[in-house]
């Protein structure tokens, strides 16, 4: 297991050499940004992180006692056929600043289920907030052996949309390894989802991809 996750991160790194190198504007407008990605148990997972999403006032409120949200999407494409994602996994952060502890306690929806934590600082509850530590993204015996893949991410600082905001707990109800459910208002080609996406209705909106990444037989 150990080498398979190793192959597969020297493949990243390889797939990566020729792309650039920290954040870079695609032509799509999405910022592409070099990532981590490796085999765990049965998951592809990925580590990254996108810290620019809260600037001072963002930071500032988290202390406020008033929560805030972060939702992140996460698309895996095949690079060759974008009209389709392979897999999508949705990560929903909650943090409030609990004022009679003093304490920011994170709590955190997704593919690893539900789990909360509390940080004394400030600055480790936003960085808890903006980083992904080898989330699962995919099960493996979706991402074929050889061609090209990438990782696409939309992510939302305090979405405002109830209907988003209803789909999103809709989505996250579901059934882990359960089929993608293309009538979602989550679901759409690349193109929908990065080149043509619909109005956002949240403080902050960021799209992110990944350098391409393939996997290698074990």
């Amino acid at each position: 297991m150990r080498r398979a996750a190793a192959a597969l991160a020297a493949a990243a790194a390889l797939a990566a050499v020729a792309g650039p190198s920290g954040v870079a504007a695609a032509d799509d407008g999405s910022r592409v940004r070099r990532m981590g990605f490796a085999e765990r148990g049965r998951n592809l997972v990925v580590t990254t992180a996108f810290p620019e999403l809260f600037d001072r006032a963002a930071i500032d409120k988290v202390s406020s006692g008033f929560p805030s949200n972060v939702v992140v999407r996460l698309y895996v494409f095949r690079k060759d056929r974008t009209e389709r994602p392979i897999s999508l996994v949705l990560v929903e952060h909650e943090i409030v600043f609990d004022l009679w502890d003093e304490v920011y306690v994170l709590r955190t929806h997704g593919p690893l289920g539900k789990r909360e934590l509390r940080y004394r600082s400030r600055q480790q509850a936003v960085r808890a907030m903006t980083e992904l530590d080898h989330m699962p993204i995919a099960p493996l015996d979706r991402i074929a052996i050889g061609p090209h893949h990438f990782l696409a991410a939309v992510i939302e600082l305090n979405p405002i949309s109830p209907e988003l905001l209803a789909e999103m707990r809709r989505w996250l109800s579901r059934p882990a390894g359960e089929s993608l459910d293309s009538s979602s208002s989550f679901f759409g080609s690349f193109v929908s989802v990065f080149v043509n996406p619909k109005l956002d209705r949240a403080d902050r909106t960021m799209r992110i991809r990944s350098q391409p990444f393939y996997r290698t037989p074990r």
